[in-house]
């Protein structure tokens, strides 16, 4: 039995769950939109075994569990309440939540050992990756992560193009009238004349003059890359993330040198990553930058336009 916790309207995991099917492998998939409690939990000299309840229906014990794969969303744990009107219950009802999330975080370390990603990935310090990037011997563009105007004035003499992006995974905000987005942004001198002495804590990095992009996915020591052409594109040459949807930019399949594999392969090794997007950059003067790995990251744009078939891929995994 495979145990699926994902967005109920994320579309890869869709595709994939086709070909489970397709394969014959029973499966269930939860979101927060289910109620999730632990009926019961055996803790004997050998084995520890946790049985789910699914909104009140469906019972499954872990070691009915072949695989777990994490792709989005979170369990939302039943957890029941008493009295609220006191504030003595308010702090007790603090408590069972604390408790239950012992029991949460104890079948999630349980279950790691055959997941396909995990809840945990989402704490994945970008900081702590580039600096591990570093000590395996990859590229990364000049960083720095400041609140002071002054310190970026000289970082900025001293590198003449800048770009600025989020230090967490990713910024969604949204409302029935606007949806923002953070994608990568390039500073110009006027903007940080603009500036405040002091600001919210801000990554800046050189721009690298870029030949291509690459997004690579990486599954169980694997490597599917593309290379994204988003230099070619005004809109895109930044960030490929603001898509043209008129004219496309072109991703071909790409075979990364095993030098780099390599290095790639321990740096996911380190950061105790079995699966995960990474995003390079192929320089002007033939060198590789790394930039990020997001571990739960978008794999249909690499899948499709290189005919991966990388939900295939996934299924057997599962």
């Amino acid at each position: 039995m495979v145990l699926i916790l994902s967005a109920p309207d994320d579309s890869s995991t869709n595709d994939v769950i086709d070909w489970l099917i397709f394969l014959d492998k029973k499966f269930i998939r939860i979101s927060e939109e289910d109620i999730i409690q632990f009926s019961n939990i055996e803790i004997s000299n050998e084995d520890v075994d946790f049985t789910l309840l699914i909104n009140n229906e469906i019972e499954i014990k872990l070691s009915e569990i072949s695989k777990f794969w994490y792709r989005r969303s979170y369990i939302k744990l039943f957890v029941e309440k008493i009295r609220e009107d006191i504030e003595l219950y308010l702090e007790l009802n603090y408590h069972l939540r604390n408790e239950s999330q012992i029991i949460l975080n104890s079948f999630l370390n349980e279950v790691k050992n055959k997941s396909l990603n995990s809840p945990h990935d989402n704490s994945l310090n970008k900081i702590t990756v580039l600096r591990e990037a570093t000590k395996i011997g990859l590229n990364i563009p000049k960083t720095l992560i400041t609140n002071n105007k002054e310190k970026l004035i000289n970082f900025h003499r001293k590198n003449k193009k800048l770009i600025t992006k989020n230090i967490s995974p990713g910024v969604f905000i949204n409302n029935s009238e606007k949806y923002l987005s953070v994608t990568t942004q390039r500073v110009s001198t006027e903007e940080i004349k603009k500036l405040p002495e002091r600001f919210s804590y801000s990554l800046f990095q050189e721009e690298i003059a870029k030949l291509f992009e690459l997004r690579i996915f990486f599954i169980e020591n694997n490597f599917y890359a593309s290379a994204i052409f988003s230099q070619n594109d005004k809109k895109t040459e930044v960030d490929f993330r603001n898509y043209n949807i008129e004219k496309p930019n072109r991703t071909p399949p790409f075979k990364l040198p095993r030098s780099i594999e390599k290095k790639l392969n321990k740096l996911m090794k380190k950061v105790k990553l079995n699966s995960g997007s990474i995003d390079l950059i192929y320089s002007e003067d033939d060198k590789y930058y790394f930039l990020e790995v997001n571990p739960i990251g978008q794999f249909y744009q690499v899948s499709y336009p290189c005919n991966y078939y990388l939900e295939k891929k996934i299924a057997e995994f599962l």
